[in-house]
């Protein structure tokens, strides 16, 4: 009889996204469908190989011919080698990363403060949190120039629908909880939730 000794996806390789999900919203969903792969137009794939993993999505990204697809992964992965964008970055250095274009989105003031108003809470700690992942920093930690820094700022701002994804090279890498985290808070800041080919 296996009885407590069987574990379930969400207490294993989805734990730290169940967290940052619950933390972020009250509950476990991601605020997207697949179909919104094919309504976006601009997907960022985070720690994710899906032409190797995820077939299907692929194919769902694949069909979506008015997109820019940005992969930001240590490795030049088969989909990195896809993408519009590939951005490699150190391993251990996501959080970095996030924190430090949350920063340059406040900096060039690409907010959706409507959004921000109506739907989120504590921004202005959030600000004086990321206020010290300078773009000097943060290029130092993860091996990035400042010049990409600001090119993905500059993707998000000019997005419609842009929409964040991430995988196992989140889920199970450092400071995961948090680093989902703070890729949900990009989508927040920019409004990119709740709307057709948007989310986190």
């Amino acid at each position: 009889f296996l009885r407590g000794h069987v574990d379930g996806n969400t207490r294993l390789c989805m734990a730290t996204s169940v967290v940052a999900h619950k933390q972020s919203f009250g509950f476990d969903a991601p605020p997207y469908t697949l179909n919104d792969f094919e309504l976006s137009d601009t997907i960022f794939l985070i720690g994710a190989n899906p032409v190797i993993t995820h077939p299907i999505i692929w194919d769902r990204i694949r069909k979506n011919t008015d997109k820019k697809l940005i992969v930001i992964d240590p490795r030049k992965s088969e989909t990195a080698q896809n993408a519009d964008y590939y951005y490699g970055l150190k391993g251990k250095t996501d959080i970095y990363l996030f924190y430090g274009i949350a920063n340059i989105l406040i900096e060039k003031d690409y907010l959706d403060y409507a959004y921000i108003q109506n739907h989120t809470e504590n921004f202005d700690s959030f600000k004086t949190l990321v206020a010290s992942y300078t773009p000097e920093i943060v290029s130092k930690q993860t091996g990035l120039s400042t010049n990409a820094l600001y090119e993905m700022a500059e993707l998000i701002h000019n997005g419609k629908r842009v929409s964040f994804w991430w995988t196992m090279g989140i889920n199970q890498g450092y400071e995961a909880v948090r680093t989902a985290q703070s890729i949900i808070n990009l989508a927040l800041m920019t409004g990119n939730m709740g709307r057709p080919g948007t989310g986190a």
